[in-house]
């Protein structure tokens, strides 16, 4: 059975609820904003939501403390086509709908158009801080391209300095594994930037999956990308045939480690890094080789 009202009313929850909504109907024609509570099937889910990924945990934990507490922060939403569509606050409603709850507080907002709608709510999960790196990167990319703001802008906007809003986009150019391994937190922010100093996409997934599959610290990836390219630097790649470095490129991704080829008229050697015991064993097994280190 659904809950008829919030437990503790819009009244207690929210000094001047009451008349707020006394003034629902001049609010609306002036267009300011009002406080009210909306029945939860009349609001919309908002297609500018940045947050594409709920922990459950935490969800359960948030309608647990909705139901002792009650919605201490109302939702901010938007009149669209008889209805309302939710700008902010999509945990909270989400959490509301879980207990069974008929209606939840909310800001309304008259009169904002859909640039300013997605750009409230991209600000607003920004500026809560609980976005995964990549939903954080997304949203300051659609603040640039859909609403016309520059990185400062952006910065500005959400109280943060430019570079941390240049080094948050970076990781827009990485591959999709490697942006799924941060969604899934088995790698972070950090290790991410650390392999955007290797030029290749498969030198930055390998190092990636090794980072994951190992718990490498950020700092103890730093040294091995740094000894990559240290080690590119030595090579002279421009003496390999484009076959040799097709080759080599293969290795690396079958392998998930780095692979040299120095080849030479009559033979050559072809030589395989590790960097950890358990790398060393991962590679006997590979090869069929019993022995473990």
């Amino acid at each position: 059975m659904k809950r008829p009202a919030l437990g503790r009313g819009l009244d207690a929850l929210i000094p001047g609820a009451a008349a707020a909504r006394e003034m629902n109907v001049s609010a609306a024609e002036s267009g300011r904003k009002f406080i009210t509570e909306i029945p939860i099937d009349k609001i919309a889910a908002n297609p500018n939501q940045p947050r594409q990924h709920f922990d459950p945990v935490r969800l359960a934990e948030l309608a647990e403390s909705i139901k002792e507490q009650g919605v201490i922060q109302p939702i901010v939403v938007r009149p669209i086509d008889g209805s309302y569509e939710i700008i902010a606050g999509e945990r909270r409603l989400m959490a509301v709908k879980k207990l069974g709850w008929s209606a939840i507080p909310s800001i309304v907002y008259e009169s904002t158009d859909n640039e300013t709608a997605m750009e409230l709510a991209l600000i607003e999960n920004l500026q809560r801080e609980d976005l995964n790196p990549m939903e954080e990167a997304g949203a300051y990319h659609r603040l640039m391209t859909e609403c016309s703001l520059s990185q400062a802008d952006v910065a500005l906007k959400v109280g943060k300095d430019r570079s941390s809003v240049a080094n948050s986009l970076r990781l827009l150019s990485l591959s999709q594994e490697i942006q799924g391994l941060i969604v899934k937190g088995e790698i972070t922010a950090g290790h991410a930037r650390a392999l955007l100093a290797l030029p290749l996409a498969a030198e930055r997934e390998a190092l990636a999956r090794r980072a994951a599959r190992e718990g490498l610290s950020v700092r103890e990836l730093e040294k091995i990308v740094y000894s990559e390219r240290s080690s590119r630097k030595a090579r002279q790649p421009k003496t390999k045939s484009p076959q040799i470095l097709s080759i080599e490129e293969s290795l690396k991704r079958k392998l998930a480690t780095r692979v040299l080829i120095t080849h030479k008229r009559k033979g050559g050697r072809i030589t395989i890094e590790y960097y950890s015991t358990d790398e060393l064993n991962r590679l006997l097994e590979f090869f069929g080789v019993l022995e473990n280190f």
